[in-house]
């Protein structure tokens, strides 16, 4: 059955008022004529904004009906969800792959695990950088992740926020492992590992600046660890220390880590480079420019 609009309606309504008869609002509207008579002649309405059907889903009888229904249907969906987050991972999942070093890389920057532990979850207004995570999400976990839009409420504190898109999966067992993983094993694993860990987190939390790519953080283990992995593969960075102030105004410890030479901006953009395509080409006008052979 077509569902017809409010627009569609109003327009059969003035075309009658104008004198046009049933036979004829049909034809132009490609609406069937015993539809149009029963708007004309009969006061109805399309179903979504007849008054009998709004009256009849906001009446009590409806209301206890719903309550009825949902005693039945609220345990089917805790268990389907309980079957979903305690979904085991295959065995090949628990193996440091390229994937599973580009999803902690992301979790360790912009993507997170839920509180209890049941989700991993990324938001970010780049969509390459979203479904860059999706793709390395599924084949590390093999499941099917889910990505939808959404929109932030703004309050008196962000005025204006940027649309954002968001991936997450629910199962207990991955997000425990990505939490509990031990960081240090990266730094033991091959090279394109470690690049693949680094480009999640670049992914997340570095910029391409005028002089060079920058990586920020508040934790120090965490820049700690970057600098090390970049020092194995050749990039040599400088590290820096400064106050920021957080959203609700207190002053805490942050860091940033800089590339600025030619030749390890060169070594980053052949060996790890970014999954969002702005940042993509920000680091193609970097590389071409960059005549300056910069401090480190």
């Amino acid at each position: 059955m077509r569902c017809y609009s409010l627009k569609e309606y109003n327009k059969a309504i003035s075309l009658e008022k104008q004198g046009l008869g049933s036979l004829r609002i049909s034809k132009r509207l490609n609406i069937p004529r015993g539809t149009i008579e029963n708007w004309i002649n009969k006061g109805g309405k399309p179903y979504y904004f007849s008054e009998k059907r709004i009256n009849a889903s906001n009446s009590q009888k409806n209301k206890d009906r719903l309550k009825e229904l949902s005693k039945i249907s609220q345990p089917l969906a805790m268990e389907k969800a309980r079957i979903i987050n305690t979904k085991k991972l295959k065995k090949s999942a628990f193996d440091l792959t390229k994937e599973l070093a580009y999803v902690l890389g992301v979790i360790y920057g912009d993507g997170h695990t839920s509180k209890k532990c049941r989700r991993i979850i990324l938001s970010a207004v780049d969509k390459d950088f979203v479904l860059a995570f999706k793709r390395n999400l599924d084949l590390w976990t093999g499941f099917n992740s889910r990505i939808y839009r959404r929109i932030i409420k703004t309050d008196e504190k962000v005025r204006k926020r940027k649309p954002q898109w968001v991936c997450y999966i629910d199962t207990i067992e991955g997000a425990k492992f990505l939490k509990d993983f031990n960081l240090n094993i990266i730094k033991v694993s091959k090279e394109n590992i470690k690049g693949s860990f680094l480009k999640g987190l670049f992914d997340s939390e570095a910029t391409v600046a005028k002089d060079g790519i920058v990586f920020y953080n508040s934790d120090e283990e965490i820049v700690n660890l970057v600098e090390d992995l970049l020092d194995s593969i050749g990039i040599q960075s400088k590290k820096r220390k400064y106050q920021a102030k957080s959203f609700n105004g207190k002053m805490i410890p942050y860091y940033h880590l800089a590339i600025y030479k030619k030749a390890y901006i060169s070594i980053y953009n052949n060996y790890i480079n970014f999954s969002v395509k702005r940042k993509q080409e920000r680091l193609k006008r970097l590389v071409e420019n960059k005549t300056n052979p910069g401090g480190c």
